[in-house]
């Protein structure tokens, strides 16, 4: 009896932590709906800022891959709008996403030379930018002249 009374007198929890955690997740559904949204909308309006990293790393399969995914999740979690903000972010993500990290000025010989910088004094830039060098690439440029294919003449001199 005396058991009894004790259990009476503390009630036993049913459930857990399962229906709080529940309650606010409900509570809470709206403004998250509204952080996602602004976030995807700040992300397709600011694409180009991102890091290098991040569309060279969508841009390979496993990327592709898990962002695929993620649309498919926004769309069944959130709505079919949230999912065509999404597929057009992964899209332009992708549409800016490097082809590769080389550079477009470099080229594939492997014949460059690093020529040590010896003199004590630098550059205007140089110092401007605070950079203390330790060797230089390239010393020279090689360019081409324009060439100009057409038949048309341009010439503004004057036949006087």
């Amino acid at each position: 009896m005396l058991s009894q009374r004790r259990m009476s007198a503390h009630p036993i929890m049913n459930g857990g932590a399962k229906e709080h955690v529940l309650d606010i997740v409900k509570k809470y559904a709206e403004p998250l709906n509204i952080y996602v949204g602004l976030t995807l909308t700040l992300l397709i309006i600011y694409i180009r800022q991102l890091p290098k990293w991040i569309p060279h790393r969508a841009n390979t399969m496993l990327g592709r891959i898990f962002l695929f995914a993620l649309t498919i999740v926004m769309a069944e979690t959130y709505s079919w709008i949230y999912a065509l903000l999404m597929a057009l972010f992964v899209v332009l993500l992708l549409a800016v996403a490097p082809r590769s990290f080389k550079e477009r000025f470099q080229t594939s010989s492997s014949n460059i030379d690093i020529k040590l910088v010896s003199q004590p004094k630098r550059w205007w830039s140089e110092e401007v930018l605070k950079e203390d060098p330790l060797g230089v690439e390239e010393d020279r440029v090689k360019t081409n002249a324009i060439q100009d294919n057409s038949n048309a003449s341009n010439s503004t001199t004057s036949s006087k």
